[in-house]
């Protein structure tokens, strides 16, 4: 669907005139979005645009992550109080200044307004809305409770957001400690260690000590090889890039490090564990079969450790096997969740117990988070102390050796 380009001339609350450009529907959708600017229009004039459609093409998502729950909420909130589905994207499209995402609700409303169904909108749509979210509308939209339906998906995207921005920052943590440290002394190293070399070239049979000596060796060093030391790191960090990019072998085997790598690979292990289970809880509790909401989750995972998990499952349910037989396999699912899933299979309510299983991971994921963050925080500092206490003391002592020897 085509925006329409109008010039617009209008009053605003202070009375001042307002010359600008806007993209809508059509004129009526125009006047409609700049009266809700508290805007007395005078007149409205469209116009053809080549660079417009330019502006229009888009690269990537237009909806991250906190749009998506943003947009939901409202839509959630509008149904809940009444408004009808299509009132209630056009009230959106015009409450939103961004351009592009205005669009999108506009598309969103003409395609409801020429007969198809919201869920059916969502789906021509799959860079911005997830397959999950897709279905999940279809079953709102089958039993009657769309509103529902939608709040209940924003609290899911909203905890999801809040998990793996918490786990992130729980990793994130130690790597600007380190490079904070590097900083630090790649600096002291240019900068300050020169100095007392010349300080020390002013007193004839002055010897530096054997620390300072060390340093001031490196630094030359990093100096003189500075060129091949960084393009080494540049070409060997391009080439992991790719690898990790283009080769799946390489892929899976960097994956399975990372997994395996002390304390970091738990936070990735509860964070995709944690997404299953939010998942398939929020699926199959709607009455999704467990095939369906399996290749649904196949399609939301990123990891591929985890996404040759659910395979697997696939595989093993097609073959007649235990849903949980795939789960208790894996070194890279918690045990505590291979059992309650082959309880909920002899009691007969998967469902419940992927239930109780989101609960219990959202409830001890920020615990563990924070708990991670407390046991590395010491280290890293002590880490990042040390280094620079070693260097302060390699500037020191020539200062004291010096005051022995004169």
């Amino acid at each position: 669907m085509e925006l329409r380009n109008f010039r617009y001339v209008a009053i605003n609350a202070d009375g001042k005139i307002i010359k600008g450009r806007i993209e809508a529907l059509n004129r009526n959708v125009s006047l409609k979005y700049l009266q809700t600017k508290n805007y007395t229009v005078k007149s409205i004039t469209e116009y053809k645009s080549v660079l417009a459609k330019i502006n229009s093409i888009t690269i990537g998502r237009l909806l991250d992550n906190k749009e998506l729950i943003f947009f939901l909420k409202q839509l959630g909130s509008l149904l809940n109080a009444g408004v009808n589905i299509m009132t209630a994207l056009e009230l959106l499209a015009l409450q939103q200044d961004k351009r592009l995402l205005r669009k999108l609700y506009f598309e969103l409303y003409q395609q409801v307004y020429s007969g198809f169904s919201f869920s059916k909108a969502l789906s021509r749509q799959p860079k911005e809305f997830p397959s999950m979210l897709v279905q999940m509308i279809e079953i709102g939209e089958l039993s009657g409770d769309l509103p529902a339906t939608v709040l209940r998906m924003a609290d899911y995207y909203d905890k999801q957001l809040k998990i793996s921005q918490g786990i992130k920052g729980a990793m994130r943590m130690p790597i600007i400690y380190l490079i904070a440290a590097l900083l630090i002394s790649v600096g002291m190293l240019m900068f300050v260690f020169p100095n007392i070399t010349t300080l020390f070239l002013q007193f004839e049979g002055a010897e530096l000590p054997g620390i300072t000596q060390f340093f001031l060796d490196a630094g030359e060093f990093v100096e003189a090889y500075a060129l091949p030391i960084f393009g080494s790191i540049a070409f060997t960090g391009l080439l992991l890039y790719l690898l990790n990019r283009y080769s799946k072998p390489f892929h899976f085997a960097l994956t399975i490090f990372f997994l395996k790598f002390p304390i970091f690979g738990k936070l990735i292990q509860m964070n995709n564990q944690i997404m299953i289970a939010n998942s398939l809880s929020q699926m199959l509790s709607s009455g999704i079969n467990s095939v369906k909401a399996l290749q649904t989750m196949r399609s939301l995972i990123t990891n591929v450790v985890y996404k040759e998990l659910i395979n697997k499952t696939l595989e093993y349910i097609e073959d007649g096997k235990p849903f949980s037989k795939a789960f208790q396999e894996s070194r890279f699912i918690d045990p505590i969740m291979a059992r309650m899933i082959a309880t909920g299979e002899r009691t007969g309510d998967i469902p419940k117990l992927m239930n109780n299983l989101s609960v219990y991971y959202n409830g001890i994921s920020e615990l563990r988070v924070e708990q991670i963050k407390n046991a590395i925080q010491p280290v890293l500092l002590i880490i990042v102390y040390a280094i620079v206490g070693v260097m302060i003391l390699a500037i020191m002592l020539p200062m004291i050796s010096l005051g022995g020897q004169i």
